[in-house]
């Protein structure tokens, strides 16, 4: 009876808010768990997720299955583990937070728990790619880290290169990198690299995008032991991950010969890019003159004035200086700022952006594919009508990414 008066609150909350978008669903569902108001909370999500269907993601269910855990309603809760049990893109590193999900502790004990974590472990196996880590540089005595991602078809021998990013920081938890999103190039017989930069605080935006230089180089360097051709190879990213793989792919390509690291000696160029709401010119945010470090919400909110503070090295004193010098600051800002650097011959750009984006402003990508197009260089830009900075507001436009590699890396 219990879960029959849910289902019928789930269709109550679903008639009454029509009017709102799913983000919004889970942005207030979000909101009400952190004031302990799971009910309300978990009806959002449920709602949320009947609005997105087959476009919410995994960890849309898991929260909400806490979330019914949570106002101690268990038969909700099973539910939804049950469709994540039965999904495609649950992965292990997902299965694994839900073992480990302290939200869920009211329904361990009861006697569905240990059949419903075994069948999601073995969708979430059954989902998996075979992965292997590697350290592709080290810097300050620590190592950089990509997940090679095998396709379980033959290879096709291109490779996809994955910049592991939001807010210019990059983490990976040692677990299976999540292939959710990945599987519509490793269905195509793509291989992917799933890469993590040195992130802030520590790092500024200068670091990563050595990494990511270093990283390309290290994957084409070794390509015959990946299986890979090194001229066949893309990037993406997402937010600042778009930015980063801009950033890289419209760089000039230094090459340097007398390196003694001979992966420093081989090439650092993509042939081509597709990413989602990427920065692209801090000098100009969403507005021309208005520079980035001037949109104090944003650099207090999302935390970005770590990004933006870059160092150098002082050898006399063995002592890293923020750059205080304004000059010298933007001069570095411009130099991050891929649409500066765009000029014909630059490899293929696909964006997707959505007209309501709150962080990043659609201005970004629609000057910046101008500046393509007046270099003539092959592009395409999707503007997503309501779709805020999220990736779920993207699909599944997102999946075309796959055929523009496949347009562009022939």
């Amino acid at each position: 009876m219990k879960y029959l008066i849910t289902l019928f609150s789930c269709l109550f909350v679903i008639k009454t808010s029509f009017t709102q978008t799913a983000t919004e669903l889970f942005n207030k569902g979000d909101s009400l768990y952190g004031a302990k108001d799971y009910k309300n909370a978990a009806l959002n999500y449920a709602s949320a997720i009947r609005t997105k269907g087959k476009d919410a993601m995994v960890f849309r269910y898991s929260y909400c299955s806490a979330m019914w855990s949570l106002a101690g309603e268990p038969d909700s809760a099973f539910y939804y583990l049950n469709l994540v049990a039965g999904s495609d893109q649950v992965s292990l590193g997902d299965a694994n937070g839900i073992k480990n999900d302290n939200d869920l502790a009211s329904i361990k004990k009861d006697k569905r728990w240990q059949r419903i974590v075994d069948r999601i472990t073995e969708q979430a196996t059954k989902n998996s790619f075979p992965q292997e880590e590697f350290i592709y540089g080290r810097k300050d005595g620590m190592g950089l880290t990509m997940v090679w991602i095998k396709p379980k078809l033959r290879s096709n021998g291109k490779a996809i290169i994955h910049v592991q990013s939001g807010a210019w920081v990059s983490g990976h938890d040692g677990i299976e990198v999540p292939t959710g999103l990945a599987q519509m190039y490793l269905n195509k017989g793509y291989t992917v690299f799933a890469v993590s930069h040195g992130s802030q605080p520590r790092y500024a935006i200068p670091d990563a995008v050595a990494d990511i230089k270093r990283a390309i180089r290290y994957i084409r360097y070794n390509a015959a032991k990946f299986g890979i051709n090194p001229a066949h190879i893309g990037i993406t990213g997402f937010s600042s991950g778009g930015h980063l793989s801009l950033t890289v792919a419209m760089a000039e390509d230094k090459i340097d010969s007398a390196a003694v690291d001979p992966v420093n000696r081989v090439s650092s160029r993509v042939q081509a890019a597709a990413v989602l709401y990427p920065p692209t010119d801090f000098l100009n945010w969403g507005q021309a003159g208005f520079d980035i470090l001037h949109d104090k919400n944003l650099m207090k909110n999302v935390r970005l004035t770590e990004a933006f503070n870059f160092r150098i090295y002082d050898r006399r004193a063995r002592s890293l200086n923020i750059i205080t010098d304004s000059i010298s600051k933007y001069k570095i800002i411009k130099e991050i700022s891929p649409i500066y650097a765009v000029s014909p011959g630059d490899p293929p750009v696909f964006i997707i952006h959505g007209d309501a984006d709150p962080l990043v402003p659609l201005q970004q990508s629609e000057s910046y594919m101008a500046k393509l197009k007046e270099a003539g260089v092959a592009n395409k830009l999707i503007i997503k009508k309501a779709a805020g900075h999220s990736i779920e507001d993207m699909l599944p436009e997102l999946r075309q990414f796959a055929d523009w590699f496949d347009k562009h890396l022939q």
